[in-house]
């Protein structure tokens, strides 16, 4: 990460900014750091992470912000969470990350809203989606729906040629609205638990790389059993007058650097 500590207040939503993702659903892109600086983050994530043996019955990106100081400094950075605390409050509890690998050749991911995946009670969260790769049209960048977190769609079966068993019902939805989220490694959107998003099949020879965090609010109870044994949410910002989950406290450092290809090692998400 920049070893200067970024300013809190630079990061702070206008009322405008507040007002378009009520309406929207989303809002973004924002930068955490340059693409030079994500290059040397990225090359942390593939030699620490990816590469080593996740320490939860768990594929290799899912949760790392729980034992990766270079994850959970992506989490917690001041332009990802002031402007968190700008849309559901000033409390905020991290309680998972993924990182979404998209090789050359990977699936199509169907058009769904994440709250009929999550084990969240009440279904509240807002999202970071961090570009730790360039995020393209050609590899596969994620889109949008601006406007489909007002409504809450039944799912539907998909076929073998995507990426998810089930996806969200758009019959009757104008998909032509869609919004292309292409990023610079680095940068990153906002969107919350509703609203409706895909990504194309991966048409490229480029890898695509992001990490997704997901955060809600204390009085929201995290059903741990349902995600790794041993799981635990992290308090990001604010307090906690709940106590509803159980929480640890951030990561001290990091795994090794392991002498393998990430890509050999045993899973990572690829969505």
């Amino acid at each position: 990460m920049p070893t200067a500590a970024p300013e809190i207040a630079p990061f702070a939503l206008t009322q405008e900014e507040i007002d378009r993702f009520e309406r929207d659903g989303f809002l973004g892109p924002y930068a955490i750091c340059t693409p030079e600086e994500m290059a040397r983050i990225r090359r942390d994530i593939e030699t620490r992470v990816l590469a080593s043996e996740s320490p939860f019955k768990s594929h290799n990106g899912q949760s790392r912000h729980l034992d990766c100081k270079v994850v959970y400094d992506l989490c917690a950075h001041p332009a990802v969470t002031e402007r968190m605390a700008g849309i559901v409050g000033p409390d905020l509890v991290l309680w998972r990350s993924n990182f979404f690998v998209k090789e050359a050749g990977g699936r199509e991911i169907p058009w769904h809203q994440d709250r009929a995946y999550w084990p969240l009670d009440p279904a509240i969260n807002i999202t970071a989606w961090i570009a730790i790769d360039p995020c393209t049209r050609e590899n596969s960048c994620v889109e949008i729906l601006p406007g489909s977190h007002k409504k809450n769609l039944p799912t539907v079966p998909t076929g073998d040629e995507m990426a998810f068993r089930h996806m969200s019902d758009t019959h009757g939805i104008d998909l032509d609205k869609k919004v292309e989220m292409v990023l610079k490694p680095g940068e990153f959107f906002l969107f919350n638990e509703t609203t409706l998003h895909h990504s194309e099949p991966n048409r490229s020879d480029k890898r695509r790389i992001g990490l997704a965090v997901r955060v809600t609010v204390p009085a929201v109870k995290v059903k741990h059993e349902d995600l790794f044994p041993g799981h635990r949410c992290v308090l990001l910002r604010g307090c906690d007058t709940h106590h509803r989950n159980e929480i640890q406290a951030p990561p001290a450092g990091n795994p090794p650097v392991q002498a393998i290809d990430y890509r050999q090692a045993k899973k990572h998400a690829a969505v």
